[in-house]
């Protein structure tokens, strides 16, 4: 809360008088939101509790008719005279005429029975010989093995199976056992396949106005389908939500019945019921969210006209910032009102101008110091370089090395040249040029101990950088890695033009420095050896000349040292480089 309260106080008074104003309509749009939901939400549950009756309704029906059709097969397996029929029947030789008349006589009382029921489709008797009787309607196939298995488990129990994918039929049934002795002898068995689709096609024709898109389901198994489309998926065993479908909502209800465990599905368009409602409800927001636009329009064009010269102002002091002291002034009206703000504009106009003019002296001081350091760091790198130079050259000469000696002055001419130059900087190409003069000199020196290879990529003559930074770096890896090297080591100097950036790289395989040493190093602690040029200075000098670059130091026993320098891209303008001839 504190936290809201001060961004609130930061705002400027135009803000804040848009913030209140915007606040008080967002308040009342919640309300006005909230009450209609509150609304809706008992228009649903009005609506569930309506289909919830409907779904118990058809679900009744169904299990009236299948309680009738158990009533049905209790009487059928008591009757003293199907008993009697039934044990007759059993005494017949099968296959005989006499065996065939009884049959008949028990298909005609089966018919009867059939269409008493109109829910049921077929009735299946199968006697004590395997011998199937089929009265009614030809449902296709079905497994009667594993029904009657359950039925002679159940011993006259009546049983009710659900529809399958195979037979999507409700099946129920019973053994018939002889009562009429109380033997409980084995007479046969009566399969019922019962339609419940049709008995709910059968409602619903009779009612004068649709109740919606009815599903029922047995497990995984459609026992009516009042649409091809599938039905949203529901938990619990009864509910409602509101479903999308293809951009439209709908009002889905459910309930599961106990007698069965069947799913009862009711799905109808949600505008079907609150056709008139959601229009009103849109209505409403449409004529809120004009208000709060034309609200809010005038409300800031009142604010503006009240807190423009302030805003004028705060922007001016924002400009300010970013040291542009003309923008800031001409942001600035020359004739302010006379108000308490115009006076604090004048006022405000007075001070830049005097902090721009003690700026401008102050900045002129500043560029004169930076060129004096940056020429003084500088002049640290030409002395060093030039005093291990002409030792090479010396010792190439007491050894009777003219000619090699002769080249060596050569490249050393090159690298004084450069390095005596006015300019400060040059190209990145120009560099490696530098730097593979200084190789030549070194492979004169250390032939043998060390092998140097210059590896560039991009279009490095494009880009600019200070005079003399591999050198040193290079200078620094024969020191630390051939000379305190027993083996041969490879100098390896990479420059390549990347995607954002320069990539330079100077790798050696010689002794890698141990934690500590890599971390005074890292840390620029680290004492140059001997008259080296350290690598704060080289940092020093890429910070003037770049202010931000990426700067890396590695070592490791496998892998040697590597110092990598990412440069930013700066574009070459009048960078002047000396010739090579």
């Amino acid at each position: 809360m504190q936290k809201l309260l001060r961004r609130f106080h930061n705002l400027s008074l135009s803000q804040k008088m848009v913030s209140a104003f915007f606040t008080l309509l967002l308040v009342i749009c919640l309300v006005m939101l909230a009450a209609l939901n509150i609304s809706f939400g008992i228009y649903d549950q009005n609506l569930y509790e309506k289909s919830l009756q409907s779904l118990d309704f058809f679900a009744r029906q169904v299990s009236d008719e299948l309680e009738d059709v158990e009533s049905f097969t209790y009487d059928l397996a008591v009757s003293p005279e199907l008993q009697q029929q039934l044990s007759e029947l059993k005494t017949l030789a099968f296959g005989t005429s006499a065996y065939d008349y009884a049959r008949y006589q028990l298909r005609v009382q089966l018919i009867q029975e059939a269409r008493a029921h109109p829910i049921v489709k077929n009735i299946r008797f199968i006697d004590t010989n395997g011998s199937e009787m089929l009265v009614g309607t030809d449902t296709g196939p079905m497994d009667t093995a594993s029904l009657l298995e359950a039925l002679h488990q159940a011993y006259g129990a009546y049983l009710l199976t659900s529809p399958t994918a195979d037979y999507p039929y409700l099946v129920g049934g019973r053994d018939i056992r002889k009562h009429i002795d109380s033997s409980m002898e084995y007479l046969g068995s009566c399969l019922v396949t019962c339609d419940a689709a049709g008995v709910i096609r059968r409602e619903l024709q009779g009612m004068t106005s649709s109740p919606g898109t009815l599903y029922v389901a047995a497990g995984d198994t459609m026992v009516y389908r009042g649409a091809e489309v599938d039905p949203p998926a529901v938990e619990g065993d009864h509910g409602y939500r509101v479903w999308r479908q293809d951009g439209q909502s709908y009002f889905v209800c459910w309930m599961t019945d106990p007698a069965t465990g069947w799913l009862y599905l009711n799905i109808f368009p949600y505008s079907q019921i609150f056709g008139q409602t959601m229009a009103l409800r849109f209505i409403v927001l449409g004529v809120f969210v004009a208000l709060f636009v034309v609200g809010g329009l005038v409300m800031r064009v009142l604010a503006r006209l009240i807190t423009r010269p302030l805003a004028r102002l705060s922007a001016s002091m924002k400009v300010v910032e970013s040291d542009d002291f003309e923008a800031a002034l001409a942001m600035l009206p020359d004739h302010p009102y006379r108000d308490e703000t115009g006076q604090l504009t004048g006022e405000f106009r007075v001070m830049l101008q005097q902090i721009d003019t003690l700026i401008r002296e102050n900045y002129k001081k500043q560029i004169l110091l930076q060129q004096t350091q940056y020429q003084m760091l500088q002049a640290q790198i030409n002395p060093h370089f030039l005093n291990n130079t002409l030792n090479t050259v010396n010792w190439m000469i007491r050894a009777g090395r003219s000619e090699d000696a002769a080249r060596v002055v050569v490249e050393l001419g090159q690298l004084l040249r450069a390095a005596l130059a006015r300019e400060s900087a040059t190209t990145v190409a120009r560099e490696v040029e530098l730097v593979q003069s200084y190789i030549a000199i070194q492979e004169f020196r250390y032939h043998g101990r060390a092998a140097f290879q210059v590896e560039t990529e991009g279009a490095l003559d494009r880009w600019t950088m200070p005079k003399m930074i591999l050198q040193p770096l290079v200078e620094n890896a024969i020191l630390h890695g051939v000379e305190n090297s027993l083996t041969p080591c490879t100098i390896t100097v990479t420059a390549r033009e990347q995607t954002a950036d320069i990539l330079l790289e100077v790798h050696n395989t010689g002794p890698c420095m141990t934690p500590e040493e890599l971390d005074a190093v890292r840390r620029f602690a680290a004492k140059p050896k001997g008259h080296g040029i350290g690598l704060k200075n080289i940092n020093d000098r890429l910070q003037l000349y770049f202010g931000s670059f990426g700067w890396q130091i590695d070592s490791d026993p496998e892998q040697g040292t590597r110092v990598r320098m990412t440069l930013p891209k700066k574009e070459k303008e009048d960078v002047q480089t000396a010739d090579r001839g």
